[in-house]
């Protein structure tokens, strides 16, 4: 029996718009809202949520190096990225909500959503370009002390001592010589980029193997710990190499 080449379209057709269907429903795409689009906000009556996940320094805008010096969106609250996978409860009553989460370029923003997306939080955005690109259009930015903050900001933790923070989350492990089994290699990328890189490549290692990562974004000192810990993954080896950047191993967990 013959098939015409119209039956065959059809078919095809309908398998192409099946699998479309079918990569949707299981990779669904996060949302993400610009600049524009968020600055356009502040002129009507429903601003959404902005959950700043970025450190201290970096939303007061007192820190050492230029991208901490930026301070934060208005409205801003301040919540901990580091604590965000174990402290979803402090963030309950704005569970069906618009909630917006910035970072420094958009790139720890994206994985905040998904945590808490599959947390049952209903609508989050990410910001896209984060504070850098907000920065970038000239909107306005807010730097203050803490005592200046409103009472209602939502604070995990109070950080005096700059070093103690580093130590705490960046650990040096020079025991570990076990076995590197895929390389990214970001140097020259600047914020979201060496995260998203790491987050895709990761899904291709098994649990257990390695991921090496080559860094030249000062930002990527906190980025990528950070996305290590509140996916669950654990941070091996932390290396500054001067003016060659910097170098972590990941180790995929689940």
């Amino acid at each position: 029996m013959s098939v015409s080449k119209l039956t065959m379209f059809r078919k095809l057709l309908r398998l192409w718009l099946w699998s479309i269907i079918k990569r949707r429903w299981y990779l669904p795409e996060i949302s993400e809202i610009t600049v524009d689009e968020l600055f356009d906000r502040f002129n009507g009556n429903t601003l959404p949520i902005l959950l700043d996940l970025r450190d201290l320094v970096e939303f007061y805008g007192n820190g050492e190096y230029k991208y901490e010096k930026y301070g934060h969106i208005p409205n801003s609250k301040w919540f901990r990225l580091m604590e965000l996978s174990s402290r979803l409860d402090d963030l309950e009553e704005f569970k069906d909500k618009e909630i917006v989460t910035i970072c420094q370029g958009g790139g720890m923003s994206l994985v905040a959503v998904q945590i808490m997306i599959e947390a049952g939080f209903t609508d989050v955005k990410s910001l896209k370009s984060g504070i850098k690109g907000w920065k970038k259009k000239g909107y306005p930015l807010i730097k203050s002390n803490e005592d200046e903050l409103p009472p209602d900001e939502i604070k995990l933790a109070s950080f005096d001592d700059r070093s103690k923070i580093m130590e705490e989350i960046f650990p040096l492990d020079e025991t570990y010589n076990g076995e590197v089994h895929y390389t990214v290699d970001a140097r020259g990328l600047s914020c979201p980029q060496p995260v998203l890189k790491s987050k895709k490549t990761l899904k291709k290692l098994k649990i257990g193997q390695i991921l090496e990562i080559l860094t030249t974004d000062p930002g990527s000192k906190r980025d990528i710990p950070a996305w290590a810990r509140v996916t669950g993954q654990e941070l091996v080896v932390f290396e500054e190499r001067g003016s060659q950047g910097f170098r972590f191993l990941v180790k995929r967990m689940k």
